[in-house]
């Protein structure tokens, strides 16, 4: 264990802190926008569930199916067709219909963020999941109401925490009291780049609104040498993030934005460095210019292919021109 005695669970490799069927992400939409749902065995119960949603931002989720635990026909007889719970058997098509409209199966793990991100992106309406016009599988009459494009209309923070916009605004002017003044800049490797990739494309002109990598570089251009400790996970800069959960520390964004701990351990890897390392920050991204050509090499994972979307490419296959830029033309 890298850090003995403070890694912390994290809900997604670890036990979840809820599963439920896939249907039931469709359910709370339409709980949300006024729909008695019946997926829910309560009136009450997809309320709670909401509840739940919208006041954690870090909570993770495992989508189940009970398809995988069908009996074999050779232990069925005519029996047991006759007493076939029809509901079960819709709901298990309700299920395996939207995780594959999702592009997940059953046991996958997600933040609530992403999941309705997702959702909101690829189900637009809920019928044709949840009801249809063929006998024996009608469905929920609910599912032309309009309960659900209603709140998809709104977005993903309809139904998830969203951070006040006054706590992001607290947390951005702690973070530039720190940066301005600290001794010792504590920045996670990946960010750098990020960094370069800004100033190369704007010149490092204007605030940039979802973390305080501006600040980072106006400290630097002010004083080359000032230390930098490169670390590991979430940094000074993420602190005034939309997708940073102060109370847990974690990044809520897709998937928490797993990507970008790759993309710090692949700089660390490249500079031949190890987290805690502290180099002046001139001498730093000499050292970042000298070994990373491109981001592709980072940020691209080395061949620009996308695998997934949660590990998109940032910039695209063939790297950031402004990180190019800033590699050529960054003095100090």
């Amino acid at each position: 264990m890298s850090y003995p005695g403070k890694m912390r669970a994290d809900g997604l490799s670890d036990a979840p802190a809820l599963a439920l069927p896939a249907r039931h992400l469709l359910g709370m939409a339409c709980v949300c926008g006024g729909a008695d749902c019946p997926l829910f065995a309560t009136p009450t119960a997809g309320s709670a569930l909401l509840a739940q949603f919208q006041a954690d931002p870090a909570l993770a989720i495992r989508l189940t199916s009970d398809a995988d635990r069908i009996p074999h026909y050779t232990q069925l007889g005519v029996g047991d067709y006759a007493r076939l719970d029809r509901k079960g058997l819709l709901n298990r098509k309700r299920d395996l219909d939207l995780l594959q409209r999702l592009g997940l199966v059953p046991g996958d793990t997600r933040r609530a963020r992403y999941l309705y991100e997702l959702l909101f992106q690829r189900v637009e309406t809920p019928y044709g999941i949840c009801a249809s016009e063929m006998p024996n599988w009608e469905g929920c009459p609910l599912a032309r109401s309009g309960a659900y494009e209603r709140v998809r209309a709104q977005g993903w923070t309809a139904l998830v925490y969203d951070r006040p916009a006054a706590d992001k605004a607290e947390a951005r002017r702690l973070s530039v009291e720190r940066i301005r003044h600290d001794p010792v800049l504590r920045v996670r490797p990946h960010h750098l780049l990020c960094l370069s990739c800004w100033v190369g494309s704007s010149g490092g002109e204007g605030p940039r609104q979802n973390d305080t990598l501006d600040e980072i570089w106006h400290r630097i251009c002010r004083d080359p040498a000032v230390e930098i400790e490169l670390v590991e996970g979430n940094c000074e800069a993420c602190h005034c993030c939309d997708g940073f959960h102060p109370e847990s520390t974690r990044c809520v964004h897709a998937g928490g934005l797993i990507r970008d701990y790759k993309k710090d351990l692949d700089v660390l890897q490249q500079l031949g460095l190890l987290p805690g390392a502290r180099m002046n920050a001139r001498e730093l991204l000499l050292l970042i210019y000298a070994r990373i050509p491109t981001t592709t090499a980072v940020c691209g994972y080395g061949t620009g292919a996308v695998t997934s979307p949660e590990w998109s490419v940032c910039s695209g296959p063939e790297g950031n021109p402004g990180y190019i830029k800033a590699r050529q033309t960054v003095r100090f």
